[in-house]
């Protein structure tokens, strides 16, 4: 046999190796609070005299992230609105509750389709505004539109079910739900029930008994919890932090949560990564960063999954529709300072790529 031959052999082994590596690598993208804000943008109270959506349109909220997300296996995000066609019938669950939300329902469902985001948790703090009417709508649409969805049921047993996804022989085992709040219970009757339909509830005990069961029963599958919780525009609270590491000692992976509407610090715990808060994704409020003093910033969290080891790319967006005209963008060089010190606070080394992208193992 030929030099010449052998070598031919040895680079189309080589070139299979990594063909191999690259089809059994999994990529999963993590958005934080999504919501088109059609009650926002059709509300002068808000608007201003303004309605981006009608003047332009949905892909617009995409164009400078669209790049990014089209290139996923997977895509979840926290869909913190009622999908449901607003009229003169359609009651709220409370006059009291502010900032109600809804959205169209085939326009949400043909852009998140559109730019790839086939899952979304319902396990947060607006998905029930408009009651089990809302919630019905919503699930009829997501359903028709072929997106999973998650955090809520029929009752407390299916709200509480996680969303199990096998792909390219990987299992994935994602938790959603939305911390307690005691307005939400008594006032808004947002948590689903023994008979009742709702938000699947946080409770510490009764999850960590499910990771547990669930990690029993399979044990090389990634379990991520993708919980709703934090007061807005502040940094993570002592119960969050108690919470994510009861979650981790009960066997789960990953704990990326939502709700905070910023970002808020990244812990290593036990070998395994707490995002305690990614931020919102697009979220079209007037948003508060200016009167709150938190930094206008939400993360698109890339996990890669393979045979090498697992590791995450973080893509930094600022959200602050205020100064971006509602369109998120990437952060800017001189950003990623202020970037570094919330999330990590000093306290890990991490590798920034050019486009401000960062490397996380």
């Amino acid at each position: 046999m030929s030099e010449i031959t052998v070598l031919k052999k040895a680079m189309l082994l080589l070139l299979f190796n990594l063909s191999c590596v690259y089809c059994d690598s999994l990529s999963v993208l993590f958005l934080g609070d999504t919501h088109f804000g059609e009650n926002y943008q059709y509300d002068p109270k808000f608007n201003h005299g303004e309605n981006i959506i009608e003047e332009y349109g949905y892909d617009y909220f995409f164009e400078n992230v669209k790049d990014i997300l089209l290139t996923f296996d997977i895509t979840f995000c926290n869909l913190e609105t009622p999908l449901i066609n607003i009229g003169r019938n359609t009651l709220p669950v409370s006059y009291m509750k502010p900032y109600l939300h809804w959205g169209t329902p085939d326009s949400v469902v043909k852009y998140l389709k559109k730019y790839n985001i086939n899952n979304v948790t319902m396990g947060n703090n607006h998905v029930f505004d408009y009651g089990q009417m809302g919630y019905n709508s919503t699930v009829n649409a997501l359903i028709s539109g072929k997106i999973n969805c998650f955090g809520a049921g029929d009752d407390s047993l299916r709200a509480s079910k996680p969303l199990i996804l096998d792909t390219k022989g990987n299992k994935l085992i994602i938790f959603g739900g939305f911390e307690y709040r005691q307005k939400y219970d008594t006032h808004y009757d947002f948590y689903a029930g023994v008979n009742k339909p709702g938000v699947n509830k946080l409770d510490t005990i009764r999850l960590s008994s499910q990771i547990k069961l669930y990690r029993k029963d399979n044990p090389g599958a990634i379990i991520i919890i993708y919980p709703h919780w934090g007061s807005n525009y502040k940094p993570a609270n002592e119960l969050q932090k108690a919470y994510a590491h009861n979650f981790i000692d009960a066997g789960a992976d990953l704990v990326i949560g939502h709700g905070a509407h910023t970002i808020q610090e990244v812990e290593l715990y036990n070998g395994k990564w707490i995002f305690y808060n990614i931020g919102n994704f697009i979220f079209n409020s007037p948003g508060r960063y200016r009167s709150t003093g938190a930094k206008p910033f939400g993360i698109m969290l890339k996990l890669i999954i393979n045979s090498s080891g697992n590791y995450f790319v973080i893509y930094p967006v600022n959200t602050n529709n205020k100064a971006n005209d509602y369109s998120i963008r990437p952060i800017k060089n001189n950003e990623i300072g202020d970037l570094y010190e919330v999330l990590f606070r000093k306290k890990y080394s991490i590798s920034v790529n050019r486009d401000n992208s960062i490397i996380l193992r």
